[in-house]
């Protein structure tokens, strides 16, 4: 059987130090005037679409909010690019050796799933040289919920109606719900905020400190006989 491998971004793959929180914050600032928009907010397991709700609601009312996601991407692409050599960030444990164990099987894909807006999340793949590992994915563009997310990333790699068991790999407990939403397999690291107690609570099929455990996660793909 092959094997469709969604993978998180922030606090999965990388951890970046706040530069998405501060960049977001500067580029509401500069295009609808909002200081501190982002103050109380948790972004944990959140898609940017639901951040953005919340941070505008009593404050400013889009007319058209669609319209408004493109209009943001421009400033808060740029305050990435500002942020990220100042607060810097790293790969957590173990994912390179995972991603390179899994690309080089030939019946496993890659993809992601993140709350991140789409030209966001390959902006910080590409600062670590993470993009050439995944087809595609699902993105905050999307949905709002992780649930309807992850159903847009395994339809557009094909997922299940291509035959393929489908594996997500997240640190929030919204992962593990949206991954069992859909079906699939939930893998689920504890490297965020959440606890590995936590993480358990919410239904994951597999838990781990983090993701130098490779072998545990590539027993979930063994071959028949292997």
């Amino acid at each position: 059987m092959s094997h469709l491998v969604l993978f998180d971004i922030d606090m999965t793959l990388l951890r970046l130090n706040a530069v998405g929180r501060r960049a977001m914050t500067a580029a509401l600032r500069e295009l609808v005037g909002i200081e501190d928009a982002l103050e109380g907010i948790d972004f944990a397991g959140r898609t940017d679409r639901w951040i953005l709700r919340q941070a505008l609601a009593g404050r400013h009312t889009p007319e058209d909010f669609e319209r408004f996601l493109v209009e943001l991407q421009t400033p808060y692409l740029r305050a990435l690019e500002e942020q990220l050599p100042v607060l810097g960030g790293e790969l957590l444990p173990g994912v390179t050796a995972l991603l390179d164990a899994l690309a080089g099987r030939g019946d496993v894909r890659l993809g992601v799933q993140t709350g991140n807006l789409r030209e966001a999340a390959w902006f910080k793949l590409k600062a670590f040289d993470l993009d050439r590992y995944f087809i595609d994915g699902g993105f905050a563009d999307d949905a709002e919920e992780r649930d309807a997310l992850v159903a847009t990333a395994i339809a557009r790699l094909g997922g299940a109606a291509e035959g393929h068991a489908v594996v997500v790999v997240g640190d929030s407990p919204y992962d593990v719900t949206a991954a069992l939403a859909n079906e699939a397999m939930a893998v689920a690291v504890a490297t965020g905020r959440a606890s590995f107690e936590e993480l358990e609570a919410a239904g994951a099929h597999l838990v781990l400190r983090d993701l130098t455990s490779m072998e545990e996660v590539l027993s979930l793909l063994r071959r028949p006989g292997e």
